[in-house]
């Protein structure tokens, strides 16, 4: 039950003031005064939440708020002294970012005896075999941090386009509640200041 009662809750909110308005004019003994002072404030009101609906759809989005907008145009007006302040940034190339290998080269001497040149060359073979079996595993080190970047950038943007969507469908329907009650209150406080010495007349 109640949370049946809540669902309307911006219906609770538009016509809480309305009632509120209405009870101040009665208070007042329902003068022509209060009658127009109470559907001005309505209307005000009711143009603030333009300015409420702006503001919402400008957080939905990530967006600066116009308060600080326009503290930001007011601090970088000419006519103020600031401060200028320069920070070099420092670049810094580590032995991650560049391979870096040292491999010793086995190349046989004419000089040597044949047993002397055969060692270094099977030297050589072993270290051919051992650069090729890291190459190949690095491959597969590469090739696996790939797959796992891709999965995880695939699920980033599933996760993006599901917020934006669900941004989109906020900013969609959110604001119509806002607008609806700006709506209410605009067109009480016009009755109010339009037909005041009407309903001051009406209720004497």
């Amino acid at each position: 039950m109640l949370s049946w009662l809540r669902e309307p809750l911006y219906v609770y909110f538009a016509v809480v003031y309305v009632a509120l308005g209405i009870a101040i004019i009665y208070s007042c003994g329902n003068t022509e005064r209060a009658i127009r002072l109470v559907g001005g404030a309505l209307q005000i009101m009711g143009l603030s939440t333009v300015i409420w609906g702006i503001a919402a759809t400008r957080k939905q989005f990530g967006h600066t708020s116009g308060l600080r907008l326009a503290a930001s145009w007011f601090r970088r007006c000419p006519i103020v002294r600031r401060t200028a302040y320069l920070e070099p940034d420092g670049i810094t190339v580590g032995a991650s970012l560049i391979g870096i290998r040292l491999t010793s080269v086995f190349t046989p001497k004419p000089d040597l005896s044949f047993a002397e040149r055969l060692t270094v060359i099977e030297k050589g073979i072993l270290t051919v075999q051992q650069r090729v079996s890291d190459a190949e595993s690095q491959m597969d080190q590469e090739r696996g941090n790939t797959h796992g970047k891709i999965a995880a950038e695939t699920n980033a943007r599933e996760r993006g386009d599901k917020e934006v969507m669900k941004q989109l469908e906020g900013a969609s329907t959110g604001g119509v509640y806002i607008s609806a009650i700006g709506t209410l209150w605009l067109f009480a406080g016009l009755v109010l200041s339009t037909a005041s010495p009407e309903l001051a007349a009406y209720f004497r």
